[in-house]
């Protein structure tokens, strides 16, 4: 088996843990717990999973898995407050000015790989994990050296406004953290009133790869439901399933079942990073969509409503951008003066402090045209 080039380290690290947690008082003295400092007060916090977490607030320095939760504490608390992260925010370039490859502690947070060495070393006040990482491993192994795991899963749509004000909270930026919330609220709101009694449809989101779709729970259903749609895999249940289909996150899809419940609308997520998709390579993959065997008496291509959207337009803020962009394919006529590029340079410009490049999706009608 093939092991990363630190696991020797981490496994000294890991066994040097446990003897000091063996040793009697007077030697487990020596080990490397850092009191906060003295104008910082040693705090509980309830996180995502219900455990009660105990942090000096306010934080000053973390570590970060999860591009998503990132993000939020880069809008509320600003990025020097991070002293590591995981390997996809190193592929983003210029979204993240000011960083290096210094700063990566592991690979993407869904992948388990934190490396424990980096992330002792960068002494951070607390290591956050999204629900979906590896975080009961990472409490482990941290735990004897004084450094606090806390799950906060910023890619939860639903959870929004509890993850910013909990941010706000954590790095002691109370209006930051509400002036966010706000923006978000704003669009949430927007679509709830005019999206009210709308004759919802039908809408099949397709993952990176071919056929598959995703399901309850993964947070890409949440965009579609508050973007006016219905999910036509969202009746999945994904413990009714093998676990060889995938996760909420990724399931196989049958190709049949596609068409059984026939589509209004297809959406294709586009995998890039912050800058603008590849339209023609975009416009390849719809093309390849729609002559899909039997795709062609779909509603969805029969219409005209086969879309690719970027993951960075589409996971924006909670994923709330996304559903707007959404909302506006679905229903033109009731947000006509609703402009999601202009929700899109929002929170990229005044949240995130970069540029807003645009050109974050592609519709097969227009494009062919």
């Amino acid at each position: 088996m093939i092991r990363p080039a630190w696991h020797g380290t981490l496994t000294r690290i890991v066994a040097a843990a446990v003897v000091l947690t063996t040793l009697g008082p007077t030697t487990a003295a020596a080990a490397p717990q850092r009191s906060p400092a003295p104008s910082r007060t040693l705090v509980q916090i309830k996180d995502d999973v219900g455990r009660e977490i105990t942090l000096p607030l306010p934080l000053k320095r973390v570590v970060v898995f999860n591009r998503y939760t990132t993000e939020f504490i880069r809008a509320v608390a600003g990025m020097s407050v991070v002293v590591g992260f995981d390997v996809d925010v190193r592929k983003s370039g210029n979204y993240w000015p000011g960083t290096g490859a210094t700063m990566v502690v592991g690979q993407a947070q869904s992948n388990a790989t934190p490396n424990y060495e980096a992330i002792v070393a960068t002494k951070p006040d607390a290591v956050f994990f999204a629900r979906n990482g590896p975080w009961e491993e990472a409490s482990r192994v941290l735990a004897p050296f004084g450094i606090p795991v806390f799950v906060l899963t910023g890619w939860d749509l639903l959870k929004h406004e509890w993850n910013v004000d909990l941010i706000g909270r954590l790095f002691n930026q109370p209006a930051r953290a509400a002036k966010l919330n706000a923006f978000y609220r704003g669009y949430r709101d927007l679509l709830a009133t005019r999206l009210k009694d709308v004759a919802r449809k039908r809408v099949y989101i397709e993952e990176v790869g071919d056929y598959k779709t995703l399901l309850k729970g993964s947070g890409w259903h949440d965009m579609v439901e508050t973007g006016g749609g219905i999910n036509v895999f969202g009746d999945v249940s994904i413990l009714d399933q093998p676990s060889a289909r995938g996760t909420v996150q990724g399931f196989d899809t049958d190709p049949e079942e596609i068409l059984h419940r026939r589509p209004d609308v297809i959406i294709k997520l586009y995998s890039n990073q912050y800058i603008a998709i590849d339209k023609p390579d975009a416009l390849n993959i719809l093309k390849r969509i729609a002559s899909r065997p039997g795709f062609s008496e779909l509603p969805a291509v029969k219409n005209g409503q086969v879309y690719s959207l970027s993951y960075y337009e589409a996971s924006a803020c909670s994923k709330i951008v996304g559903a707007v962009q959404i909302a506006k394919w679905l229903y033109p006529d009731r947000l006509r003066d609703v402009d999601p590029a202009e929700a899109m340079r929002v929170w990229l410009e005044e949240f995130q402090g970069v540029h807003a490049p645009g050109g974050y999706w592609i519709s097969l009608a227009r494009a062919s045209r």
